[in-house]
C-alpha cells in the first residue's frame, strides 16, 4: 500500500512539474515590422487593437490598446496571441490592428492583419 502511495505521489509531482513549462496557450503569432525609410527601427512601441478600437474609431489611441510590444533589434515586435483573450474564438478568423504613435498620440503608421488560430503572419508599418 505504501509503495502504491509513493508511486502515485511521484507521478503527481512529475505531472505538476511538466505542466509548469512554457505556456502552450498561444493561439497565433503576429509579427509587426517597423521601418523608417526602409530601415528597421528598434525600440519602437507597437500597439495592438481590435475592431472595436481600430483606426476607424475614436479609440485608436495607445490608452485603448489591448497589448503593446517593443520592437527588437531587427525592427520586429512579436505578439503571441492567446486564443481566449486575443482571438475571436467564435469566428474562424480575427482582424487585429497595429499602430505606432508619436507625441500627443499622433498616428505615425498603422496596419491590419486577419489571422486564424495556429497561424503566424507578418505585416510592416512604415513610419
Amino acid at each position: 500500500m505504501k509503495r502504491l502511495y509513493f508511486l502515485f505521489s511521484i507521478f503527481s509531482l512529475v505531472l505538476i512539474a511538466s505542466s509548469c513549462g512554457k505556456d502552450d496557450n498561444v493561439g497565433a503569432i503576429a509579427k509587426v515590422e517597423v521601418k523608417q525609410g526602409g530601415v528597421a527601427q528598434s525600440g519602437v512601441t507597437v500597439y495592438m487593437f481590435t475592431e472595436q478600437t481600430g483606426p476607424t474609431t475614436s479609440f485608436f489611441k495607445p490608452f485603448h490598446s489591448r497589448k503593446s510590444v517593443v520592437t527588437e533589434s531587427d525592427g520586429i515586435a512579436t505578439f503571441e496571441l492567446q486564443e481566449t483573450f486575443d482571438l475571436n474564438t467564435i469566428d474562424t478568423q480575427t482582424t487585429l490592428y497595429f499602430g505606432v504613435f508619436g507625441q500627443n498620440d499622433i498616428i505615425l503608421g498603422n496596419a491590419a492583419i486577419t489571422i486564424k488560430k495556429g497561424e503566424t503572419k507578418t505585416v510592416t508599418i512604415n513610419i
